[in-house]
Order: structure tokens, then C-alpha cells, then sequence
């Protein structure tokens, strides 16, 4: 009895809780072949908690299906995004860059729900 009373204690604290956020990502139009997409909370907004992440594959990013979700309100996003020509898998896995710099911007997401968002990369 003790032995289930200390394995009920342990799985009590799982951190905040996180939601799902999917959409797609355009470059000039047209879907993101490759890439990676980052949730950080804004912290110069109050907000804190684990960042989320999720990959990018034909235009389109799950968090529920290869990553892990957000915590609500405020956040920076940040997305990587490749050509997926994959000519030197040692040098470029993803392909080449599609952007100079990483894409970079504020969001703000709802506190309490599933969120779908939509981005058009721009330099």
C-alpha cells in the first residue's frame, strides 16, 4: 500500500499545462518543404514556462504529431526553413537555408486552448 501511495505522489507534478498548435508555413507563397518551428514564452511580456517545439514538413507543423505544445499567452516563434534538396547530408541535412536570417516574431497565443497559426516567412 505505502509502494502505491509514493508512485501516486511522484506522477503529480507534470509542469504547466500545454496545448496544441498546428498550422502551416509559406515562403513566397508556397509551402516550407523542411524545417523546425519554436514557441518560447515571452518573457519581456510576463510570460514564462518550457518552450515548444515542432518540425516542419511539406508546408505543415503538428505540435501534437512531432513535438511538444505551448504554454499559453505571449510567445516568440522561430522558425528554421530548408529547401529539402538534400545534396550533402554531412553539411546540409534539411537542404539549404530558404532565409538569410531565422525567422523571428511575436505571437500572441490563448492561455487556456488549442490554437492553430498560420506564418508567411518573409526576409
Amino acid at each position: 500500500m505505502a509502494l502505491l501511495v509514493g508512485l501516486a505522489a511522484g506522477c503529480g507534478d507534470r509542469g504547466p499545462t500545454r496545448y496544441r498548435v498546428s498550422g502551416t508555413v509559406t515562403f513566397q507563397g508556397k509551402p516550407v518543404p523542411l524545417g523546425a518551428i519554436q514557441f518560447t514564452p515571452d518573457t519581456s511580456k510576463g510570460n514564462r514556462g518550457p518552450a515548444a517545439f515542432a518540425g516542419i514538413k511539406n508546408g505543415r507543423y503538428d505540435t501534437a504529431a512531432s513535438g511538444q505544445g505551448f504554454v499559453g499567452g505571449p510567445q516568440v516563434v522561430t522558425v528554421d526553413a530548408f529547401d529539402g534538396v538534400i545534396v550533402d547530408p554531412d553539411l546540409l541535412p534539411s537542404g539549404k537555408p530558404l532565409l538569410k536570417n531565422q525567422y523571428r516574431k511575436s505571437f500572441d497565443l490563448p492561455k487556456d486552448k488549442d490554437a492553430p497559426l498560420d506564418i508567411e516567412l518573409s526576409e
